[in-house]
């Protein structure tokens, strides 16, 4: 007793001071986001414009979009009024879902509804984002009307662009599963009873083109001190207006649990004072990803770099349960040092939270704040993201550690420039030694994509170049510029989606074959070495594996523990191998190659990890398509998976990769002659193609993972390779 009323004195006093509580789960987040009264006014220049409710119709008008519903014919119309006035998507509901359909309450900044008797709840937010939750299961699907110059989707998420904007759809919470991406240009979301899904039209507000070219950032980063001397505040301060420092660990103490001036208040406010003498506005490090308050990881966070080398920096924390104390101390950031914002390196791996984060931050900082975001991976992931939580943040800085696509023009432009997207500021992340030249900076300005500068670059050619062929560019005469190459790439891109009809509509007709595989020859024969005991291994690089000559211009592949076996007789295929093992053979491909084919088996008795398939692998990245042993087709790009039901395991099917431009087609027939479409996607696999078949893992690398299971067998046959 004594010492709970010592404890309520000491918080009574200020001496004690209760730590927020986590956040119970992202359905609980979810399901707040979708109800709370919240967010009600309007942010950061977007708000809910008008709401018309009539007999027929319910119309919602943002900033940056029209939400029209017609509950009688199950009907909504998404509607764009930025980048390109247009209808960007129908979507469907089963009759009845939307009957009823009412508003319950309303303001500047959201619109809540609910139909079908409160078993459908929406909400539309003012930066054109649609929430709804179904408390039945429901399938909603929808229709684009426009052709995408990138399609993006990765487990039941997508997100459709081009360049005057577009539409995503995300299942952002609730039971796992229960989404389906078919066809290209069009989507069905099968939902489970409690499932959340979110609905993004962009852009959600306009571009601000005197911010993005008046407002040059310096990126300070060090490992020896957080707080650059009055004298380089000056020197920089005629290359750009605004300081970003970034130097987490010189900057703040215990920069992973708190925030506190590691020299003092003092030595902070000195930067803010020159700052603002020099007519700059200093924002400073602040990470939700490595903020481990609350996480059970706090002995894990780092105080200095010392030891450096052994420790590396704090593990990040992705699940972002402990978002109510980074908040707390974010707002403490704010009040109590008065920087002009924060910078965020990194946030959650999901969109509720994210999403909730960084409209909370945008609260803190105030519309006229500065908030940068550095993500070069974003929620939910493989190139997915959600606009309406990019808009939130002045800037978005991608691209770090990935000078590998700095030549993709998918990547540059929908990825990292943020134009008729989001509409916030992309920055390039070109912290590193890629060459930075004019014509490097030209594809960047085409694309409306702006750079920080490093202090560093002064003092090398990169401030010549920056000097020569950057800051000069940053004219009234860009938005032309960047409009123009919008008009040039647009029309490219229409005429890839012809080139796509053209396929699609002929499937291989036309095509040449170019090379054919019977199996008849039982020449083609490997037999993996003896496994060594112990745990599985995870090897990232096929180099690392010994390679097999076999006939016909085969390699074989075996990873250490498979104890596999290959084998052709009878114009099959035989692969043996233990589950989460590799076992296969690779060709290389022509350059002309359009498409690749082939049958497939996969047996119930264990061959389904890694389930047998087929994959092109390029220079920059692997796409496989594969049969599972629970009944299924997987789609994998990288580490991200699609699953599709109802292809019951020991059946013969067809499988189909073809390549149109730089997208992805993925078939599936039961019968070699009917042919189903399961997925389109933008994929730009880079040169030296190889044909890759057997049991792979979905990197389509040698990687194995404990445990080892028992030995399945699975069968190919009819490999066939179309060109052009």
């Amino acid at each position: 007793m004594i010492v709970v009323v010592l404890g309520l004195l000491l918080a009574a006093c200020g001496a004690v001071s209760a730590q927020p509580a986590l956040s119970p789960s992202i359905e609980a987040d979810a399901d707040y986001l979708l109800t709370t009264g919240d967010f009600m006014q309007a942010q950061f220049g977007m708000a809910v414009e008008a709401v018309g409710v009539e007999a027929d119709r319910t119309i919602i008008r943002t900033t940056g979009a029209e939400f029209v519903f017609e509950p009688a014919k199950g009907l909504l119309h998404l509607k764009q009024r930025l980048g390109k006035p247009r209808e960007a998507a129908v979507v469907s509901f089963p009759a009845g879902a939307l009957s009823g359909l009412r508003v319950t309450q309303r303001g500047t900044g959201a619109v809540l509804m609910t139909a079908d008797g409160g078993r459908l709840r929406l909400r539309v937010n003012s930066d054109s984002l649609l929430m709804l939750k179904t408390a039945t299961a429901l399938t909603v699907s929808y229709r684009l009307g426009f052709s995408p110059a990138t399609l993006r989707q990765i487990a039941g998420n997508h997100l459709y662009l081009d360049e005057y904007g577009g539409v995503g759809s995300y299942v952002a919470a609730g039971p796992p599963g229960g989404s389906d991406g078919r066809e290209g240009l069009n989507v069905t979301h099968n939902l489970k009873a409690g499932q959340f899904l979110w609905m993004s039209v962009g852009p959600p507000r306009p571009f601000d083109w005197q911010a993005s070219l008046q407002d040059r950032v310096i990126w300070h980063w060090s490992n020896q001190t957080g707080y650059p001397t009055d004298a380089e505040i000056e020197r920089w301060s005629k290359y750009g207006n605004m300081l970003l420092q970034q130097s987490e660990v010189m900057l703040w103490k215990d920069w992973s649990l708190r925030f506190i001036p590691r020299n003092g208040i003092e030595e902070f406010q000195r930067v803010n004072d020159t700052c603002r003498k020099l007519g700059m506005r200093n924002y400073v490090y602040t990470s939700p990803f490595y903020f481990l308050s609350g996480t059970g990881q706090e002995n894990k966070a780092m105080n200095s770099f010392e030891h450096f080398d052994q420790t590396g920096f704090s593990p990040g924390d992705d699940r972002g349960l402990n978002w109510p104390i980074f908040l707390s101390e974010i707002t403490k950031v704010m009040r109590e040092y008065k920087p002009q914002g924060l910078y965020f390196d990194g946030i959650y791996g999901n969109i509720v939270r994210t999403y909730l984060i960084s409209r909370k931050a945008r609260e803190v900082v105030g519309d006229k704040g500065i908030l940068e975001y550095h993500a070069t991976g974003s929620p939910p992931g493989g190139g997915v993201y959600l606009p309406q939580i990019d808009t939130y943040y002045t800037f978005m800085l991608r691209g770090e550690g990935c000078q590998d696509q700095y030549r993709n023009d998918d990547y540059l432009r929908y990825f990292v420039s943020t134009y008729n997207i989001s509409n916030s500021i992309g920055v390039l992340c070109d912290n590193n030694d890629y060459k930075l030249d004019k014509p490097f900076i030209d594809t960047l300005l085409d694309r409306n994509i702006r750079l920080h500068l490093i202090p560093g670059w002064l003092d090398d050619y990169r401030g010549q170049v920056m000097a020569q062929d950057y800051w000069p560019a940053l004219n009234a005469g860009l938005q032309a510029r960047v409009d123009a190459a919008c008009v040039r790439r647009n029309t490219d891109a229409q005429r890839r989606w012809q080139r796509l009809d053209e396929v699609s509509t002929r499937k291989i007709e036309g095509l040449k074959l170019l090379y054919e595989a019977d199996f008849a020859d039982a020449g083609l024969k490997a037999v993996a070495a003896p496994s060594t005991p112990g745990q599985a291994v995870q090897i990232s690089q096929p180099e690392s594996i010994a390679y097999i000559p076999l006939a016909d211009g085969w390699g074989g592949y075996f990873s250490p523990n498979s104890e596999g076996n290959i084998a052709a007789a009878g114009r099959v295929l035989s692969i043996t191998a233990r589950s989460n093992t590799c076992a296969y053979i690779e060709r290389p491909l022509p350059d002309n190659v359009a498409a690749v084919q082939c049958k497939i088996r996969c047996m119930a008795d264990g061959g389904m990890s890694w389930g047998p398939g087929l994959m092109l692998r390029g220079d920059s990245g692997g796409y496989r398509l594969n049969v599972r042993a629970d009944d299924r087709v997987a789609i994998d790009r990288g580490a991200d998976q699609t699953l599709f039901d109802d292809y019951p395991a020991g059946q013969w099917y067809w499988l189909r990769i073809a390549v149109v431009e730089d997208f992805i087609l993925s078939d599936v027939s039961r019968d070699g002659v009917k042919w189903q479409r399961l997925r389109v996607e933008s994929a730009a696999l880079g040169g030296h193609l190889k044909l890759l078949i057997g049991k792979l893992a979905n990197s389509g690398t040698e990687t194995e993972y404990a445990p080892v299971g028992g030995p399945g067998t699975s069968e190919i046959a009819e490999v066939k390779v179309y060109g052009r």
